[in-house]
């Protein structure tokens, strides 16, 4: 893991369109959405490699495609 490009979990949330607390609430239940080891508590600050970050916006981008394609079923 590369943490020379890190940025916080609330700035990687946001960056995600997400609520400020979306990457602490993942890492908090071990989410299998975490890329391994790309999450770390740095006294009271929780830090993500911009790999990790990278990680999380591919799975967006595949979650919204694959509900897009879905509502076109639906739609169809």
């Amino acid at each position: 893991m590369d943490w020379d490009k890190i940025m916080t979990a609330k700035e990687a949330s946001l960056k995600l369109g997400k609520n400020e607390k979306y990457v602490y609430l993942l890492w908090k239940n071990n989410s299998d959405s975490l890329l391994e080891n790309s999450v770390s508590l740095k006294g009271k600050t929780l830090l993500i490699s911009e790999e990790g970050f990278e990680h999380l916006q591919k799975q967006q981008k595949q979650q919204k495609q694959m509900t897009s394609e879905k509502m076109n079923e639906i739609y169809a």
